[in-house]
């Protein structure tokens, strides 16, 4: 190991105050162009964690530059252009982290340099890798999968993001409980309740809402279970309902395979893909109104490691029916309706339940706004500051 630089010494020497501490940042989510969940976790928890100000500065690590302005009061980030990171994370960050000199590191998105020379705590959202291969596309498979495990083994502590992210990684991982940590995401507040007439019929104009209609937000790929979902909606179709189907997020993994489904069943059902519409991405402005619009929001994913559009549509008000496995119904706690996502025609029902059942309505209405109370990222942000304590003073 190489000896401090002077810069380093310098460094050391001002951040000796236990709460002025130089802290590197993955900031890679903020790279991409349009931001899904981990990018949402990245970006809501650094401003919650500067909002803080309490000493503690944020450089940020990057392998490009960010999409987007870099939030207020962070120390500095990298600016410089690197193709691949892989390459920049395993080769040439651990010789940025050594110049800089940071006491901890915060890798957000399950895979860290294996050469840090300084400890880190390491995120991990879900092991969608690991346990649902089959969903995942093979660049994936062969440029991430195989750091996973040697950057959990590695990191001083790990983030898991909900409870069962937590038993998958000590499960499949062998780690010991003791060193993964629950931190829950949370929804921003600009999801809320919403009752400007004059926002809520922009956004019904600007996206030709006219009809009633079930959201589905994520990305569209095979792990979000859409095509369970559409045949449930046909289902729904077939039985006289009118509703539309919105499904709002980028076209991810074997999309190819949602179009075909609603083509295949359009010809069973002439005028059933008039009635499904694939949005794309909607900005961060639009999204909160689309969930008030919404009569219902569905998310019967096969696997979650949290479910961020649970908490967003509930927070705006609106009722949920998502899956009864992994974090969902953990998150859902009673104010959501569960339902077996590998039961296409239970999915149909517990949507038919939510849509003609007034009282189950106001029921999930009144449960999710209470529920998602619960959850904050300044909450997030002070139990992630526990953590790094934790790695900074093992035995305080």
């Amino acid at each position: 190991r190489l000896p401090p630089s002077p810069r380093q010494t310098q460094r050391r020497r001002h951040l000796a105050a236990p709460n002025d501490m130089l802290i590197g940042f993955d900031a890679t989510p903020l790279e991409v162009r349009y931001r899904s969940g981990v990018s949402r976790y990245a970006s809501e928890l650094l401003s919650a964690l500067i909002a803080r100000n309490d000493g503690r500065r944020y450089a940020l690590l990057s392998s490009r530059a960010l999409n987007g302005h870099p939030p207020a009061g962070i120390y500095d980030y990298n600016r410089i252009h690197f193709p691949n990171r892989s390459f920049w994370m395993q080769l040439v960050l651990p010789l940025e982290l050594r110049r800089m000199g940071p006491q901890l590191c915060h890798f957000t998105n399950m895979i860290a340099p294996v050469f840090a020379p300084c400890p880190f705590v390491l995120t991990i959202h879900d092991l969608t890798l690991l346990l649902h291969p089959h969903t995942q596309p093979a660049k994936s498979l062969i440029g991430v999968r195989p750091m996973v495990a040697p950057a959990v083994r590695k990191a001083a502590a790990i983030i898991a993001v909900s409870h069962s992210v937590k038993q998958d990684i000590v499960n499949t991982l062998d780690i010991a409980e003791d060193r993964v940590h629950v931190v829950y995401e949370a929804a921003s507040p600009r999801y809320r309740v919403i009752d400007n007439e004059i926002a809520l019929e922009r956004v019904r104009q600007t996206y030709q809402l006219h009809e009633p209609f079930i959201l589905f937000v994520g990305t569209v790929e095979p792990r979000k279970n859409l095509l369970r979902l559409l045949e449930a909606f046909a289902q729904l179709r077939r039985a006289g309902r009118t509703e539309q189907l919105i499904m709002v997020g980028q076209l991810g993994w074997k999309y190819h395979a949602i179009v075909q489904q609603i083509e295949r069943l359009n010809q069973h059902n002439a005028g059933l893909a008039r009635a499904i519409r694939l949005m794309g991405y909607v900005s961060d402005a639009d999204l909160p109104i689309l969930y008030n619009l919404a009569s219902v929001v569905a998310l019967p994913s096969l696997y979650e490691g949290f479910g961020l559009p649970i908490l967003e549509s509930m927070a705006c008000g609106t009722p949920v029916l998502t899956s009864n496995t992994s974090s969902m119904a953990e998150l859902s706690a009673g104010a959501a309706l569960l339902v077996d996502p590998h039961d296409t025609e239970g999915i149909a029902n517990g949507l038919l339940r939510v849509l003609t059942d007034i009282a189950l309505r106001e029921s999930l209405r009144q449960a999710g706004l209470a529920r998602a109370v619960e959850f904050s990222w300044a909450r997030a942000a002070a139990e992630t500051i526990d953590v790094y304590q934790q790695v900074l003073n093992p035995l305080a």
